[in-house]
C-alpha cells in the first residue's frame, strides 16, 4: 500500500484490510523496487490459483484449461458450447428451460421463432453422450432440459 497515512492506527487498518506491505509517501524508488522484490519471492505469491473443475458422473470440466473430460477422453467444444455445459454442470439436476439458456447463454430475450437453444443442445450432446453408455444431458419435454444420470 503506497500512502501518505502513517499513523500505528493507519497501517492497521491497511494490513486488515489486505495490504501485504504498507509504504509512506514520499519514497526513495529503489525501497519500492526492493519490496516489490521481496513480495515476489514469498511463496504464497508464486502459487498458482487452484484448479476449479467441475465434476459429474464421469464427466470433468477443467475452467482453467478450458476443456470437457469424460470417462479420460477429451472432448473438445467452442466457447458456447463450453459455456452451456458449464451452466448445467453448475446446476445439475435442475430443469433448465430454453428461455433460460437463451438469456444466460446468449443474452438474449427469448423468441419462439429461433431454434439456436436447441441446434447447441443437439451439437453438445453429439459431443458429450453420443459415443458413451449412459446419456447426462436429457430433454424433459415442454420443461427444458436437464444434467442428470437418472433416466
Amino acid at each position: 500500500m503506497l500512502t501518505t497515512l502513517g499513523t500505528t492506527d493507519d497501517k492497521v487498518t491497511g494490513f486488515d484490510a489486505g495490504a501485504d506491505d504498507y509504504l509512506l509517501k514520499p519514497f526513495e524508488f529503489e525501497e519500492l523496487t526492493a519490496r516489490l522484490k521481496a513480495l515476489a519471492r514469498r511463496p504464497s505469491l508464486m502459487r498458482s490459483a487452484p484448479e476449479e473443475i467441475l465434476r459429474f458422473d464421469d464427466l470433468k470440466l477443467d475452467l482453467g484449461r478450458k476443456m470437457a473430460i469424460r470417462d479420460e477422453k477429451s472432448i473438445k467444444l467452442s466457447a458456447k458450447e463450453f459455456a452451456l455445459l458449464e451452466y448445467f454442470m453448475r446446476h445439475p439436476g435442475r430443469v433448465i428451460s430454453r428461455v433460460e439458456l437463451a438469456e444466460k447463454i446468449w443474452d438474449l430475450k427469448f423468441e419462439t421463432g429461433t431454434n439456436v437453444v436447441e441446434v447447441y443442445m443437439n451439437m453438445l450432446r453429439n459431443k458429450i453422450d453420443r459415443d458413451f453408455g449412459s446419456k447426462l444431458l436429457q430433454t424433459r419435454i415442454g420443461l427444458g432440459y436437464v444434467l442428470s444420470n437418472d433416466p
